[in-house]
């Protein structure tokens, strides 16, 4: 697929393409969510045939996959799993990369990464929350999908947590999970990286994250980008 102002590193060759489909496996979530907490890999049944089959498609550095999330308003994001192969058949390197395109430009915004090293704040839970209602067309659709696509840049200290894990045991029991309930649990209060950052809002209803390593922390942008990404995902309220 052609991703418009996506941009690849000097010397990377890879080709993108969209995989949606891949989310109807709950191989997929396993890999997904398996930096999110601890045993997550474990939390929808599959073998460990299946688990090392899917983190092989999804870490190949000649083939990319792509998930498309079109919002309301005609804004989309994209997550992109960028595989580096630093030294062939032995060295390698993985990131996933949270992108949005606002409705009216050709430009991706970083919004968040998910690394080797960690995750890093992008996104609120009434953000997220919102971001899980089904909106345009094409790419992932299933609310279960688009919420747990997105859980791993979730960071919010304000988290309404009943609520929050009410909605997140739905989606988790939506694509094949074992244990809903305490899973829903784990991943909001067993987090091995970002879950707790507090957020400010300003007058103009630009939030941005008081965590330094969010893409959302006043010293990373332009204060044009932050007040771009915050109405974007507002708009889907």
């Amino acid at each position: 697929m052609e991703l418009l102002g996506y941009v690849m590193d000097a010397g990377v060759r890879a080709e993108l393409y969209d995989a949606t489909e891949l989310t109807a496996n709950p191989a997929f979530w396993s890999y997904h969510l398996c930096g999110t907490v601890n045993d997550a890999d474990r939390f929808f049944g599959v073998s460990d045939h299946e688990f090392l089959h899917m983190r092989d498609r999804l870490t190949d550095s000649a083939r990319w996959p792509v998930l498309p999330i079109p919002l309301a308003g005609g804004h989309k994001m994209f997550i992109v799993y960028e595989n580096y192969e630093l030294t062939p058949g032995t060295d390698y390197e993985y990131e996933t990369s949270y992108l949005l395109r606002l409705a009216d430009s050709p430009d991706l915004l970083a919004l968040s990464t998910t690394d080797m090293h960690g995750s890093y704040a992008g996104i609120r839970w009434p953000e997220l929350a919102a971001a899980a209602a089904p909106a345009g067309t094409g790419g992932i659709q299933r609310t279960a999908a688009r919420l747990l696509s997105l859980l791993p840049i979730l960071g919010d200290a304000a988290l309404p947590l009943p609520e929050a894990t009410e909605v997140l045991a739905k989606a988790l029991r939506a694509v094949g999970a074992t244990d809903p309930a305490r899973q829903a649990t784990a991943l909001l209060t067993e987090r091995e990286f970002c879950g707790d950052e507090s957020w400010s809002v300003d007058a103009a209803g630009v939030w941005t994250c008081d965590e330094q390593s969010s893409r959302r922390h006043p010293a990373d942008r332009a204060p044009g980008e932050l007040a771009a990404i915050s109405h974007a995902l507002q708009s889907a309220m």
